[in-house]
């Protein structure tokens, strides 16, 4: 069988080597001049930044198998990630079947197979496989927002944040930045360095993640196996009001109330934190949240959100104390003026642009609405700004312009990778997922797909694959109200990598990691990283177990005995009133 790999990313670099590995042949199809996809740095090509840096831990971007050296820092630099993506490249054979410079234009149904039409050096050629993977990502037709009012009369710079490599041009310049994900907090950041005034638009507040957490770890190793299978308002309440001494709700006393002994024996190693978990119970207001209904959001308003930050930063700190607390209340503005649960949207992970805010180099601004003429620009709240540059960090239009209908929505596949009537074409690398990474997600997307072309793996009928489809999509639509317009293959990350580790035959068992402490304490309480899928079943790999665990630095003693509370007691519980009819305690896996 003859497979075309559409992409040369990360997505695409782990497919082939899946595939291969079942025999296939195999030709990759790059239209850049170098693998890597978006880490792949080309002055003229959509991508990183000179300054990108990873904003996963390594843990999260490695692939299961296939372990970063120790030495990399937690968060590499572009240039560093693409060298491992080539390392995994060459030691799996994969580089010269890429061709690069090779741009599809056109992927069409042809009997059981597929033709795929490309051009190449100014020519133009047409091949027939027996089966395709779109690999290739949505990163081809930039949100430009040209639909907002008097756009052709804007008189400044206006520049969308695929396309700007460095922020040096905007030097003493009044620059806005228009959106609220990773870019825009990186280019917040940058420029709040060297532009003269930096503002950030944003429509509604976003969930930001700091990048390191407890014990010098990067924050992302919070998210382990003994914590996430909560449902998700409780997920909130647990990341949120449990973190925070003057937040309360129902979970957060009940948290407190049964994991008491547990608690207890974590007073020496942590005694402040614990103590301060402990006095809650001395709180009359814990008691009240018992039988008071808890909101956990407010409204998704960015008018109400620049007011609130602007009343926060009203004066100017005095001491580093005062501007780090500064730094968390922004922090958690942002999050409350969201609209959405803590885990209903996506995570920005780069969290620099918190301080600049509450330093005072940054000011939150609504959203844009419309151009005066000459570079006045109009927010949300009839403001108006003169903006010498407007950054559009705005994202991507859901466009694959090879395909016969070009607009991907991730609702209409079979759990993000299969169109429910055609077995021989896959999307794999379009999932995004809250936290963690997207290779660990392709690489698990790759391996069904592989396993599945290969006869071992088989898919629902077409009809089965159709209703569960639809499922899937109204409650996607249900959680995600904000975003699912826009956004249309967003992932809990843990549950969607357990859900199909049950398709391949990979998850762990926990049971049979009795008598191995370490993978058993790394898979339950460690990063929930990729390697957790190489320990058991199909693909088992020890060696590459055993060197990611080694590789992963021990947990904090506080954070395994909080996370214990949250497995072996509340999650017995859940289970308990899950049967008993109570769905809302349903246990995410």
């Amino acid at each position: 069988m003859r497979v075309c790999v559409i992409g040369a990313g990360a997505a695409g670099l782990t497919t082939a080597k899946h595939l291969l590995a079942e025999g296939f042949a195999v030709e990759i199809l790059e239209q850049r001049d170098g693998l890597g996809g978006l880490w792949y740095f080309g002055k003229k090509s959509v991508g990183v930044s000179q300054t990108t840096n990873a904003t996963s831990s390594k843990t999260f971007l490695q692939f299961s198998d296939f372990p970063m050296d120790k030495g990399v820092d937690h968060f590499p630099h572009h240039t560093i990630y693409v060298e491992y993506l080539t390392n995994y490249a060459t030691t799996h054979n994969i580089i010269d079947k890429i061709r690069f410079d090779s741009k599809v234009i056109r992927l069409q149904k042809q009997g059981k197979g597929w033709d795929i039409t490309f051009e190449q050096g100014g020519n133009t050629y047409a091949k027939y496989f027996d089966a395709v993977a779109v690999c290739s990502g949505l990163h081809h037709k930039p949100l430009m927002l040209d639909e907002i009012p008097g756009t052709e009369n804007y008189q400044g710079v206006k520049i969308h944040s695929s396309l700007l490599k460095t922020v040096d041009q905007f030097k003493g310049q009044r620059v806005v930045v228009v959106g609220g994900g990773e870019s825009a907090a990186d280019y917040t950041h940058e420029l709040s360095k060297v532009a003269a005034k930096t503002y950030i638009s944003l429509r509604k507040g976003v969930a930001v993640l700091k990048r390191w957490g407890l014990g010098d770890l990067p924050g992302d190793y919070d998210s382990t196996r003994a914590k996430v299978w909560l449902p998700r308002e409780f997920l909130h309440d647990l990341n949120v009001s449990c973190r925070h001494k003057d937040e309360y709700s129902a979970f957060k006393t009940l948290y407190t109330l049964i994991g008491l002994p547990i608690f207890l024996l974590m007073l020496p190693f942590a005694p402040v934190k614990t103590w301060n978990i402990l006095s809650t119970l001395w709180d009359w207001k814990s008691w009240v949240a018992l039988f008071k209904a808890q909101p956990r959001h407010g409204p998704a308003c960015g008018v109400s959100l620049s007011k609130a930050c602007a009343e926060i930063c009203s004066e100017v700190p005095q001491t580093e104390a005062e501007l780090q607390a500064r730094t968390i209340q922004i922090k958690r503005t942002l999050e409350w003026y969201s609209g959405a649960m803590h885990n209903s949207q996506p995570f920005t992970k780069s969290p620099d642009f918190l301080r600049d805010i509450a330093e005072g180099n940054v000011e939150v601004i609504p959203g844009l609405v419309g151009y005066k003429g000459g570079k006045d620009v109009e927010f949300q709240g009839d403001r108006v700004e003169e903006i010498d540059a407007i950054i559009l960090c705005t994202g991507f239009q859901s466009i694959l312009p090879f395909l016969e209908t070009p607009r991907l929505d991730g609702r209409t596949l079979y759990k993000n990778v299969f169109i429910p009537e055609e077995s021989t074409l896959a999307f794999i690398g379009f999932a995004r997922p809250n936290i963690g990474a997207m290779p660990p997600i392709a690489e698990m997307q790759a391996r069904w797909f592989a396993g599945v072309l290969a006869g071992r793996l088989q898919l629902p009928s077409t009809e089965k694959m159709q209703k569960i489809s639809e499922m899937d999509a109204e409650l996607y639509t249900q959680n995600r109200q904000l975003h699912a317009q826009r956004l249309t293959s967003l992932v809990d990350y843990h549950a969607y990598l357990d859900e199909l580790a049950s398709f391949i035959g990979c998850q762990p068992n926990l049971w049979l990691l009795l008598f191995k402490p370490k993978v058993f304490f790394a898979v339950l309480f460690g990063p929930f990283a990729s390697f957790q899928y190489r320990v058991h079943g199909y693909g088992a790999n020890p060696e590459a177990v055993d060197q990611a665990v080694s590789d992963i630095d021990a947990s904090p003693k506080e954070r395994i005995f909080q996370h214990a509370i949250v497995y072996f007691i509340l999650k017995p519980c859940f289970m308990l009133l899950d049967k008993l009819g109570f769905k809302r305690f349903h246990p995410v896996f």
